[in-house]
């Protein structure tokens, strides 16, 4: 089928209503249109713009592998690139709970053009015991989310981004589906929304879902970049044997890709799910139909643009929490001058 021939279902208005309720039925009672009712009254401390942080995973042992790069082939054949990518921001606390926002964006790309994007949010979602109760969690791991803002944060993109990816798996056909990050099970998926889930559905639509990672921890695999850097053309090296050795539940083919034909382009980690198993054509049908600079898609640049928070945004959600929801709005700045006084230094 011709990938513009999926063009009609994007501009449709029911594909993001389609992706908001998916994403509903895995945060339950905790988004933005049950809140009015819940913080109404509440004492609410707002806070500052977080900077994201990416933990850090410890290297293992490995069997050396043998690795050799291989060209990838630009294809001529049309295919829809779907690129999804989404961002988290914690803003409140109460007594109860903590009060987020959060943003998704997606951008379609076909026949080296972007073709449209659309963002989804922001939306609110406020975790409180009851929602973690419900969402039957792990005790132990519900309690870290109702300290640890950044396993929040991390708990909702990843619902957030596995209900779009299993809308689009369902909907579309011998598409592409590009994730901002590695293809990995996480504890905090909901148990009808998994990223097996996803892979599943694509294999049986016939797409291939690309995970692509900027940046790896996994430091053995830096002694390769340099060996596709200096080729002048666009490869792949299979590192599946070394990456299965050091993380855990990796799914796909793992593989190390520049995708720019031009030397010193960035090298990115891939994994790959490819529905009839061919890594290079997957990758070659992604370099033909996407824009690329620096080796990275511009589909999934955009898609990170779209679906990050602004400071006017921040203070817009702030502004309409207190009028909406009638919250008492505690200054912190101001209870710490009147407890230690002003500095005259």
């Amino acid at each position: 089928m011709n990938a513009n021939a999926h063009l009609d279902f994007y501009l449709e208005d029911g594909c993001i209503t389609e992706f908001e309720n998916t994403f509903r039925k895995s945060m339950k009672t905790c988004l933005s249109d049950h809140l009015k009712d819940i913080l109404k009254g509440r004492r609410i401390i707002f806070d500052s713009i977080e900077q994201t942080t990416i933990p850090i995973r410890p290297n293992g042992g490995f069997d050396q592998c043998k690795v050799t790069p291989q060209m990838v082939h630009p294809s001529e054949k049309v295919t829809s690139i779907s690129a999804i990518d989404s961002s988290v921001l914690h803003l409140a606390r109460t007594e109860e709970g903590r009060l987020y926002a959060a943003k998704a964006g997606v951008v379609i790309s076909s026949g080296k053009r972007i073709r449209r994007h659309f963002r989804l949010g922001p939306m609110l979602i406020y975790l409180t015991e009851e929602f973690l109760h419900n969402s039957k969690i792990d005790h132990n791991l519900g309690n870290l989310l109702l300290v640890d803002s950044g396993i929040a944060k991390r708990l909702i993109r990843i619902r957030l981004e596995r209900s779009i990816q299993l809308v689009f798996t369902s909907r579309l056909s011998n598409s592409i589906i590009l994730i901002d990050g590695a293809l990995r099970p996480s504890a905090f998926e909901d148990y009808n929304c998994t990223i097996n889930r996803v892979i599943e559905m694509s294999t049986l639509s016939n797409n291939d879902i690309i995970g692509l990672s900027k940046n790896t921890n996994m430091t053995i695999l830096h002694q390769f970049e340099n060996l596709l850097k200096k080729l002048a053309y666009s490869a792949c090296l299979d590192t599946s044997c070394m990456i299965k050795s050091l993380a855990r539940n990796m799914l796909g083919n793992n593989l190390l890709v520049k995708l720019g034909k031009n030397e010193n382009e960035y090298v990115l980690r891939a994994d790959i799910c490819s529905a009839n198993g061919n890594d290079l054509e997957c990758l070659g049908r992604l370099i033909g139909n996407d824009i690329l600079s620096r080796s990275y898609p511009e589909s999934l640049r955009i898609a990170h643009h779209i679906s990050t928070f602004t400071t006017t945004e921040v203070s817009s959600l702030k502004g309409f929490i207190s009028k909406s929801y009638g919250t008492e709005v505690v200054d912190q700045a101001a209870t710490r001058r009147n407890i230690l006084g002003v500095s005259f230094v």
